[in-house]
């Protein structure tokens, strides 16, 4: 009977029947009810006596109580939470994809929120870029937020994070090419392994050059010019931004020589086809004086790409 009051949103009436406190079923479902009136500091006051006596309903509870503090912009404690839960031995996996996917909106959350109140200093914490670099599931956009971040900190302390990152296969690639330039810029000399597509590559950063300091970035942007420049200016400005992107993406991979104008060719009749440019392949040839089987190989690797 109360869990159909609940079910059809009769909070009120459902709390009536909920007075056994010493229960955690009747404590869990007092929770359920408070939250969905959206009593919110009433509801963090139940959490917490619910919490303390949980044992089956725990995590449901928890998951309940980060909603909360959510909710209350309360996002310290909240974060604070879901760290100790995601650091214990063992906890079930649903629970542990909720709570990671809560830990993420909570950083957003709490970064949004510190913008819009006008706080300049709206960083993560070490431990906080740490969690967004280890984490199997991480946003995006936390990610890159933290990148950026890194840019004006001292990384050797973040060096354990940043090794186990570039060398997970899962990670993003363009990301790992990120992170290996900040390490160039404060000459980090340390041999690292770094995973892209299943193939692992030897770095030291101290060595190492800038992705688009290569001479296949010089040589590649200017084929394009001398094609694109001045019959198609927004073309030609696209192809240089997805030729950075895939230089990126491909680094520290070795780019031979004969491959620039095929590389060239390929990026200008993707990104036309994209735009619904009329190009033929053999336009392509003559243009960038290339073989077509070329560009056929590098369009491959290009189509496999996210952008």
């Amino acid at each position: 009977m109360i869990e159909e009051l609940i079910q059809a949103g009769q909070y009120q009436e459902a709390l009536t029947y909920l007075n056994d406190l010493d229960d955690e079923q009747v404590r869990y479902l007092r929770l359920v009810c408070l939250y969905g009136m959206q009593e919110l500091k009433q509801a963090q006051r139940e959490a917490m006596k619910a919490k303390a006596l949980a044992s089956e309903t725990y995590y449901d509870v928890v998951a309940i109580y980060v909603s909360i503090l959510k909710d209350l912009e309360e996002y310290e404690e909240a974060i604070n939470m879901i760290v100790e839960e995601l650091s214990m031995p063992y906890i079930p996996y649903q629970y542990e994809t909720v709570f990671n996917t809560a830990y993420d909106e909570l950083l957003l959350a709490k970064q949004e929120a510190n913008q819009g109140m006008g706080i300049k200093n709206t960083s993560f914490s070490e431990e906080e870029i740490e969690n967004i670099l280890i984490k199997e599931d991480t946003s995006e956009d936390l990610l890159y937020m933290a990148i950026e971040q890194l840019e004006a900190m001292n990384v050797r302390r973040m060096l354990p994070a940043i090794r186990q990152f570039i060398k997970n296969n899962d990670k993003p690639d363009f990301a790992k090419s990120l992170l290996v330039e900040i390490m160039i810029d404060q000459e980090i000399d340390e041999d690292m392994e770094l995973v892209k597509n299943h193939v692992s590559y030897d770095v030291n950063p101290s060595f190492a050059p800038h992705v688009l300091g290569q001479e296949a970035s010089y040589t590649i942007s200017e084929l394009l010019s001398q094609v694109l420049e001045d019959e198609n200016p927004s073309l030609f400005q696209l192809c240089l931004q997805f030729l950075d992107f895939y230089l990126y993406q491909v680094y520290p991979q070795y780019i031979d020589e004969q491959d620039y104008r095929p590389i060239a060719g390929a990026i200008h009749y993707h990104l036309a086809l994209l735009q619904y440019i009329d190009v033929e392949i053999e336009d392509i040839e003559f243009a960038y004086n290339c073989d077509k089987e070329d560009v056929y190989r590098i369009l491959k690797v290009i189509q496999g790409i996210e952008y």
